[in-house]
Order: C-alpha cells, then structure tokens, then sequence
C-alpha cells in the first residue's frame, strides 16, 4: 500500500540552512523513497519509464482592455505520481535558506519587495533571461543535488530524472521556481558579487534581474552576458532597460517615481477601460457585466497591493462586484 502523501504546505516561523534539509546526504535510491513517502518498487518503475507530463500550449491571448498581447507559451505539467513527488521535493526544499537577492518562490517575498529594494537608487538596469527555465539544464539540476545536498550520484541522478523533461526545467511544475533558483544559484551568485564590487544592488524575480546604484557602468550589460553564457543562459539583449535618475523606472511590473513604488500607468489605463466598459462607453468584448466587475476587481485589489493610493478604488470596486453577484442570485431564483 502506498505511504501517506503529506501536506505539500506548511508554515514554517525560521528557514534552515541546507544541511538540515531532509534529502541532504541521502545515499541510496531505498533512503530516497522513504522520503519522498512512495515505495520503493513504485519509484523505480517511475524511474525506469518515461516521465508522466501534460504537455500543452496556451495560446497567444490579446486583453482588449490592457491592449497587451501575451505570447503563445507551451506548458508541461507533471501528472498523477510524479505531480505527488514534485510536490514533496518542493515541501522539503522551501524551508532551506535562500539567497537575500531572490524573491520569488520565496514566502514574504514577491515582485512588489523586489522592486521595492531599489526604490531610492537614482540608476537602475533590468535585465531579461532569455528562455530560462527551458535553460536550466538537467546538468546543473544533477550538481545541485550531488554538490549542494551532497546526495549520492545515483540519488542525483534520480532526483534529476524526476524533475527535469527533455533535460531542462518543465515550466508547469510547482517545483521549477524554486528548484530553478537553486540550480542557477552559481551564476546569480556571480552576479551578485559582480554588482557588489561595484557597489550596486542586485535582485531578481524568476528570470528577470535587476542591478541598482549612483550609476549604472557602460559595458555592465556585457559582463553580466559572459557570466550567463558561461551557465548555458542567455540574455534577451532586446529587453535590457537602463534607467537614470530623471527617469520612471519599472522593475519586474512596479513603477518606481521620486522613492516611491507606483503602480504603472498600465494598470490605470486598464482600469478605466473597464469601468467604461461598465458604464457602456467602451466596448465589452464579449463579457457579461458580471465577468467585467470581477475583472476590474481583480485588477484594483492587486494594483492596491502596489500602490496604496487605490484602496479606495478597489475597496468600492470589490462591494459594487458583490451587489452586482448578489443580483445575478435574485435573478436567478
């Protein structure tokens, strides 16, 4: 009879350091499904077989009220056991300490605090890493597990087979955003302590990297490209943005203006699409009155979150949504 699943999430007041993590110097492909709560049989037969993922593409979707486009993007998401294991490698991994630099995949972290500390740097540089989790390769995932957990090779080596498809990453599992940001640690460490000597700030969030300071360096861009290449990644050059002092600035979707995080004008301009979408003044494209508040409520509950001037908006926002749902129930009785 199989082992019971525990609880993929959990609260935890105080993170460890890597050697108290469960699977550290685990030396045998028996230790390893004790841990992972599946017997050993069944995890072999995983092992030997193809890995289990749903592979799928979500479209390139056009928002008529942003005017933003979202590029088609292919998806794997693993399935039935492996999804079990992804999700208790994951509940092992994220009490383990994380670098100060990294804020996503972290508790008590998100885009907003990665903005949030360059928010008084005159300079700011943001950076894009091209494809990134498809660039996480299986070999740096395997050295993660054997250098940094000190698992076995043959452990490793399995863990790998577990969490990787076609030898990379998969973008659909739980685990990529944290298990992708210690398998990359190497370089982001590097180009942590690049901008350190050069007394700046560096953070990122997933793939994007943001470095801040007095001034932002001429061939910065260049460095931090050999540092990536010399990992396998690569930086989409088309993205790179440089902002000076008397410029607003925008990290990783948060606008920074005069040492204060705003929202973006995006989000404005989206919002007064909707409610004029509301009111009949702009077209709804399809959605019922219903689908258009949810919408706008979304939108201003998470733009509140950015920028406190609009608690108010979404305040009203999310007590005129409930009117509108509670009428939509008397409607239908």
């Amino acid at each position: 009879m199989p082992k019971k699943q525990a609880k993929t999430k959990r609260r935890f007041s105080k993170r460890y350091s890597i050697d108290q993590c469960l699977l550290y110097k685990t030396g045998s492909i028996k230790k390893l499904s004790e841990k992972l709560c599946i017997e050993k049989n069944d995890l072999e037969i995983i092992l030997k077989n193809s890995p289990k993922y749903r592979e799928f593409t979500i479209p390139e979707e056009s928002n008529p009220f942003s005017l933003k486009v979202k590029k088609a993007r292919s998806v794997q998401e693993p399935i039935n056991e492996l999804r079990k294991i992804h999700e208790r490698i994951l509940y092992l991994l994220e009490p383990v300490e994380i670098p100060d630099y990294a804020h996503a995949a972290v508790k008590n972290r998100s885009y907003r605090s990665n903005a949030a500390v360059h928010v008084n740097s005159p300079s700011i540089a943001t950076f894009d890493l091209k494809n990134f989790y498809g660039s996480t390769h299986s070999y740096l995932i395997y050295f993660f597990f054997l250098d940094n957990l000190k698992c076995s090779p043959d452990v490793a080596g399995a863990l790998t087979n577990l969490t990787t498809f076609r030898n990379a990453m998969p973008t659909g599992s739980p685990l990529s955003p944290l298990l992708s940001l210690h398998a990359s640690k190497g370089m982001l460490d590097e180009i942590f302590n690049l901008a350190k000597s050069l007394n700046l700030t560096f953070t990122c969030y997933i793939d994007d990297l943001t470095i801040s300071g007095p001034a932002i360096p001429k061939r910065l861009e260049n460095r931090i490209l050999r540092i990536v290449n010399l990992y396998g990644y690569k930086l989409s050059t088309n993205k790179t943005r440089i902002f000076t002092c008397d410029k607003i600035k925008h990290v990783t979707g948060v606008a920074i203006s005069n040492g204060k995080l705003k929202a973006p004008y995006s989000r404005f301009r989206t919002s007064r699409n909707l409610e004029s979408a509301i009111g009949g003044d702009f077209p709804s494209h399809g959605f019922s009155n219903l689908k258009l508040h949810e919408k706008l409520s979304g939108l201003l509950g998470e733009t509140a979150y950015l920028d406190s001037r609009y608690a108010e908006k979404a305040k009203k926002a999310q007590e005129n949504l409930k009117i509108v749902r509670l009428n939509e129930a008397n409607l239908k009785k």
